[in-house]
C-alpha cells in the first residue's frame, strides 16, 4: 500500500478540496478531521472512494472469520 497522504487543492475562490490516498476504510475521516482543525474549516460535502468501501467489505469478512474461530 502507498504511504498515507492528503492531496489538497485550493481554488481561486478560496474553497479547498482534499482527498486522501493510501488510506482505507474509516481511517480517512481522521485525516480529514485533522485538516479541518489545521485550517479552521468544516466539510461542506464529501464522498467515499472505492478504497473506503473495499476496506469495509474486507473488515466484514475478517469479522465473520474471527467469529467462526471462536465458535
Amino acid at each position: 500500500m502507498d504511504a498515507a497522504r492528503i492531496v489538497v487543492t485550493v481554488r481561486v475562490d478560496g474553497t479547498i478540496e482534499a482527498e486522501t490516498h493510501g488510506v482505507t476504510g474509516a481511517a480517512c475521516l481522521d485525516y480529514i478531521a485533522r485538516l479541518e482543525d489545521l485550517i479552521d474549516a468544516g466539510t461542506v460535502a464529501s464522498r467515499f472512494t472505492e478504497d473506503y468501501h473495499a476496506a469495509s467489505s474486507s473488515a466484514a469478512v475478517h469479522t465473520a472469520t474471527t467469529d467462526e474461530v471462536r465458535a
